[in-house]
């Protein structure tokens, strides 16, 4: 809506801070498919819960991530996360009301006020977000994500009568249509006036009933529960098992559905991006879901939904909730300004707020009208949905097609090896906090299916350096997007086993490290604005403040890498918005080109960069190319190979982000992730690639994440990977064989989040 808004954009910070902004401080599961026929998620928690204990932190709290036992990638394995929290006070009904109300209403504003009630710091979380959105709706090729998103979604149906107990193929149907509305290929947007015709846009987002349940067991997707409440209002009581509904799966990986009898003439109601986890989702009326069976006219074509899931998505009413003022803004620009909602099946033009002559945008899904009459999304509110799939919604969901993955990765990792036969490995589970667990030489430490549990609310996957002997630093980004800080001395965790030192910034993605010399680290990350920001530890004090940032300029997509060669050096590499490869380096007394400048490097890369640098002046750099295939580039110290902006072609259609490692000089080992979601290799041994130039060993599996890998000796690689299952699988090179076989995995058990 562009009148009277106010468009929001990322606040700036004072003194060496510069553009980027200051944040304010705040098993085993054994079961077969009858066992889990109207058993709640939370039912099966109980039933299959054991493992790690939880911990109080700085962070925030969390509850606990459970180990599994199993064997084989894609097996049985790994156990629950948190049980989804608490819901509604009660399971009292606002109202009874069995039909299908005859006018659009929508509680999502009522449960947004109460939220701003219940939670002071909601109000900070949601301008954040805002701001974030402001910069994609500005630059639409900001957004990372530029394929199409896959998001899982549970549908809790929650039923009294026999009759709300809704069936498969009306859940089947609603699917459908959601796939329909969000990629533009519903027939009725034709009927889109031809004024408006041209803002229609494709949000490239589908939707798929999940597969895996949060316990790593085969799922349909579908969970069901008689309940005694009559009715259910917009207090949230449907979202708790303890009210009479049942309780969410984890947020930051399904979209939670819940389908019921809802009272006060309600069809449905979402819950906007940056609100609790255990209530995050949406509600729709049983009548008012899908477009078969209890499907009532007129909101009988799955539009309710399509509604609600534009606000999950960080959508506002077209008409932005101020009445029939035609002072409120929906936030976006293309969309006119109207007053107050429209309902039924109006007639074009429809005129109001002087916006005459094409009048209201009343087709949108964000509007009141009856299902046949709204069938089209704007491109200002796409850009506004990508935004929040790469913030608030960036652990959820799935991109291909030239996007990569939620969660691109690169040079700090997971996985570190500090010495001869020494393993650090860091996950996230699903209570978002971070665990750890070692390799000794002997052992797995705490134990091969245990974690340490060290706090926290993480929102990134964990990045760890390590510049000494029996030193680890950790970097995170917090559930307030500032960059988190521990480290391991030798003999203890500071500042605390589950405490954090808080570095400040409003970060996007992943934070990268690197350390090129004792007690020092070199951090970087993308602000809200996707500009490469840094800041350093130089042996006694973060520059240039504890919480404040060097502004590098540049508007990167997905996330930048960075390397060092040698004492004082670092090379940084990033994706521009014309997703060719940007190239920058610390030459030990200035930035190269300049501190804000980029060397480009050609290409359209699809992958964030991995870069290795296994000697002097030596770098090979690896992306993904837009037909999926590996592309490798090489600075030999004079030139880049084979051209500037030429890349020798590695052949493969790879699915996410490779991974790169170097165990001697002149040697790499790379690691993707096949179409088949099994495990590839690839060698250089000095003269040539193996298998082939083109070709990749096969080390099978069923994998679920990027592949991780470390080299703590010569000829020896460890990696890992996450499984079908959500748990955490090792294998390794001993310079003779794969152990445990070529396709075969040491199960390290977890329900891992983000690794």
């Amino acid at each position: 809506m562009n009148t009277t808004r106010t468009k929001k954009v990322a606040s700036s910070g004072s003194g060496d801070r510069q553009t980027m902004p200051d944040m304010p401080i705040e098993g085993d599961v054994k079961g077969d498919v009858d066992e889990r026929l109207g058993v709640s998620y939370a039912d099966q928690a109980a039933i299959h819960a054991g493992g790690m204990p939880g911990a109080e932190h700085d962070m925030g709290s969390a509850s606990c991530m459970n180990a599994g036992t199993g064997s084989g990638m894609g097996g049985a394995g790994g156990g629950a996360g948190m049980d989804g929290g608490n819901g509604g006070a009660n399971g009292g009904a606002n109202g009874e009301g069995g039909g299908t109300p005859q006018v659009r209403t929508c509680a999502t504003m009522t449960v947004y006020r109460r939220l701003l009630n219940e939670d002071p710091s909601y109000a900070r979380v949601r301008d954040e977000i805002e701001n974030l959105a402001g910069l994609y709706e500005g630059d639409q090729g900001l957004a990372a994500r530029s394929g199409v998103t896959t998001i899982p979604v549970v549908v809790h149906v929650v039923w009294n009568t026999a009759a709300q107990n809704i069936s498969d193929a009306q859940v089947a149907s609603q699917i459908d249509v959601l796939n329909r509305d969000y990629r533009h290929t519903n027939t009725d947007v034709a009927n889109t006036p031809a004024p408006f015709l041209p803002l229609t846009a494709d949000a490239r987002v589908e939707f798929a009933l999940a597969t895996l349940d949060p316990h790593g067991a085969a799922t349909s997707g579908i969970e069901r529960r008689q309940t005694s409440v009559t009715s259910f209002g917009a207090d949230d009581a449907v979202k708790s098992q303890a009210t009479g509904g049942m309780n969410a799966w984890p947020a930051d990986t399904y979209l939670n559905i819940w389908i019921c009898q809802l009272g006060g003439g309600l069809l449905g109601y979402a819950q906007f991006p940056g609100g609790p986890a255990a209530t995050d989702g949406v509600v729709i009326l049983q009548s008012a879901f899908g477009t078969i069976g209890t499907a009532a006219p007129p909101f009988h074509l799955g539009r309710t939904a399509t509604h609600e899931v534009g606000h999950w998505l960080n959508l506002n009413h077209i008409w932005g909730d101020d009445g029939t003022g035609c002072t409120g803004t929906d936030n976006v620009a293309d969309t006119p300004n109207q007053g107050g909602a429209n309902t039924g099946t109006p007639s074009f033009p429809h005129v109001s707020c002087n916006n005459g002559p094409n009048g209201d945008m009343f087709m949108n899904y964000m509007d009141y009208v009856d299902d046949p009459a709204m069938f089209m999304f704007t491109a200002g509110q796409v850009a506004r949905m990508q935004a929040c799939l790469d913030g608030p919604r960036a652990s959820i969901g799935t991109a291909a097609g030239g996007g990569g993955g939620t969660t691109p990765r690169q040079s700090s990792s997971p996985v570190v090896a500090w010495g001869a036969n020494r393993l650090d490995v860091f996950v996230v589970g699903t209570d978002s906090a971070l665990y750890h667990k070692a390799w000794n030489g002997t052992a797995w430490a705490p134990s091969v299916t245990a974690y340490e549990a060290q706090g926290g609310i993480v929102t990134s996957a964990p990045q760890v350096v390590s510049w000494g002997a029996n030193r680890l630093d950790v970097f995170v980004t917090g559930s307030d997007s500032g960059l988190y800080h521990k480290w391991w001395n030798g003999s203890a965790w500071g500042p605390s086993l589950t405490g954090y030192e808080a570095l400040g910034g409003l970060c996007v993605g992943d934070p990268r490290a690197v350390a090129w010399g004792p007690n020092r680290l070199d951090v970087f990350v993308v602000g809200t604005d996707r500009a490469l920001y840094h800041k350093w530890w130089n042996g006694s004090a973060w520059g240039p403040s504890v919480t404040g940032y060097e502004a590098m300029g540049g508007i990167c997509l997905g996330q930048p890498e960075a390397v060092a060669w040698g004492p004082n050096r670092l090379d940084v590499f990033v994706i521009g918005t014309d997703r060719a490869l940007y190239h920058k380096w610390w030459d030990g007394t200035a930035w190269g080109p300049s501190l804000t400048g980029y060397e480009r490097l050609g290409g359209i890369c699809s992958s964030s960069p991995k870069a290795v640098a296994w000697g002097t002046n030596r770098l090979d750099v690896f992306v993904t190319g837009t037909d999926g295939a590996l592309y490798h580039k090489w600075w030999d110290g004079a030139k880049w190979g084979p051209s500037i902006d030429g890349y020798e072609r590695l052949g493969g259609i790879c699915v996410g982000e490779v991974e790169a490692v170097s165990w001697a000089e002149n040697r790499l080992d790379l690691f993707v992730i096949g179409t088949d979601s099994a495990l590839y290799h690839k060698a250089w041994n000095g003269t040539a690639w193996a298998p082939s130039l083109t070709g990749f060993e096969n080390l099978g599996g069923i994998c679920t994440s990027r592949p991780r890998a470390t080299a703590w000796a010569a000829n020896r690689l460890d990696v890992f990977v996450r499984g079908s299952n959500g748990a955490l699988f090792h294998k390794a090179w001993n310079g003779t064989a794969w152990s445990p076989s070529v396709s075969g995995y040491e199960n390290l058990a977890g329900v891992i989040s983000c690794f």
